[in-house]
């Protein structure tokens, strides 16, 4: 009898709908094997090969837009013998490990609730597959590596511009010959659809937390850099006063529309990290992304129109797409299938726990092969030094004093420096 994963998905909203969704039908129609080539895990595609995977639960917290329910009636549609079965609640992971005993909990919860099924599940002797970023504070990205590794458990990152080709390209193969890098710029920009529709706790996070950390990890990954310094501005413009264009009614949500982030690294390089999540709904692509890389022997632009595919169709307008991301192609028995680097990530965490759980490796062993939570510790330090940093100088911006406040990670802590509290 084969070894199988019992699979857990909490979260139904736009990612689940986009990736995770198919992504596990596909895990389970056809386990993993099939797809560890794309990642670089060939040599392990063998000892896979009778790895079968159940998706056994999902959870949402209501049963509005996006519920468990509908959920697990789309999945039957696609694996008709499937076993799924829906759960909702406030802490709905606690629900789904006490009554399901998955071996793998996939978090999909917005970006202030991943910590607690995380840390929920593995305390539960369950594996983790989340969502970016990993959470919100460097008190919890330290809590979550330090549980997963006296708990022996796997906590994978969903940090898919690790795989995306291009950055492939540009880091292993371009960047080593550009010398010592002096300088990146990167640029991640949401439609204003995600913080004003779609998203329901945009006022909980901000642009650089939700797309920021895509940067600054390919950044960590494949420079092997530490931050040291970061200095950190944002605006409240169009957010912060928003009126819903369908009522009139007044909506304010008290949050950035945008935040730079420039960051001093041991190595001297400097990085400038620019997201927003207020882009115009009449823009081309679904997000606007770009980065450069520029050292002392070359540089190297990537970016995401010049890259994708663009169209023109009447009453559509003209628009971008990125094919390299997601897409579905007629699989068997005309079912689809999804390929692209967006469920690369997946595909690197859930045979990482295969190879742990089942085939008894180490976590030494498998740790090279996916984004662990250890690896995140620049990335969440960012993200908490940003948001602190960026609040205050938003309020000395306001009062006429200029931009005065940065932070200090050199020692591995966060010290905020305000010359002004002085």
């Amino acid at each position: 009898m084969p070894d199988t994963l019992r699979v857990a998905v909490v979260g139904g909203g736009m990612f689940f709908e986009d990736v995770i969704g198919q992504a596990v039908m596909d895990f389970e129609r056809y386990g993993i094997a099939p797809y560890i080539g794309s990642i670089g895990g060939g040599e392990h595609a063998r000892a896979l090969a009778d790895v079968r995977v159940q998706f056994c639960a999902i959870g949402t917290h209501s049963e509005k837009r996006g519920t468990a329910g509908t959920i697990a009636d789309w999945y039957r549609e696609g694996v008709p013998d499937s076993r799924i079965q829906p759960y909702y609640g406030d802490a709905v992971w606690e629900d789904i490990t006490a009554a399901e005993s998955p071996d793998v909990l996939i978090v999909v919860t917005p970006d202030d609730l991943h910590h607690a099924p995380v840390m929920h599940a593995v305390g539960q002797g369950v594996d983790v597959i989340t969502e970016k970023p990993m959470c919100l504070t460097l008190l919890q990205a330290d809590e979550i590596a330090s549980v997963a590794a006296a708990s022996d458990r796997i906590v994978a990152l969903d940090m898919h511009k690790r795989y995306d080709p291009m950055n492939m390209k540009l880091f292993l193969d371009l960047v080593p010959r550009m010398g010592d890098i002096n300088y990146v710029r990167a640029v991640l920009e949401e439609p204003l659809e995600v913080s004003t529709e779609i998203f329901k706790w945009a006022s909980r996070s901000n642009p650089f937390s939700y797309v920021g950390c895509h940067w600054t990890d390919v950044v960590h990954h494949y420079l092997g850099v530490t931050p040291v310094s970061v200095h950190a501005t944002g605006q409240k413009n169009l957010l912060a006063n928003w009126t819903d264009p369908a009522t009139g009614a007044s909506k304010p949500i008290d949050t950035f529309d945008s935040v730079q982030v420039k960051v001093t690294y041991n190595t001297g390089m400097e990085a400038l990290y620019a997201n927003a999540w207020v882009n115009p709904d009449d823009f081309e692509g679904p997000v606007n992304q770009e980065i450069k890389v520029f050292g002392t022997r070359g540089s190297a632009f990537m970016d995401q129109q010049d890259r994708g595919l663009r169209y023109c169709i009447t009453g559509e307008g003209s628009r971008t797409t990125n094919p390299l991301f997601n897409g579905l192609v007629p699989a068997y028995e005309h079912f689809d299938e999804m390929k692209g680097y967006g469920k690369d990530s997946l595909t690197a965490g859930l045979a990482a726990i295969a190879r742990h759980r089942l085939l008894g490796e180490s976590l030494e062993d498998v740790e090279p092969y996916y984004p662990t939570a250890a690896s995140q510790r620049g990335t969440v330090a960012l993200i908490d030094a940003a948001a602190q940093v960026a609040d205050l100088n938003l309020q000395y911006t306001r009062a006429g004093s200029g931009s005065p406040v940065t932070a200090f990670l050199g020692d591995g802590d966060i010290t905020v420096l305000d010359p002004y509290s002085v």
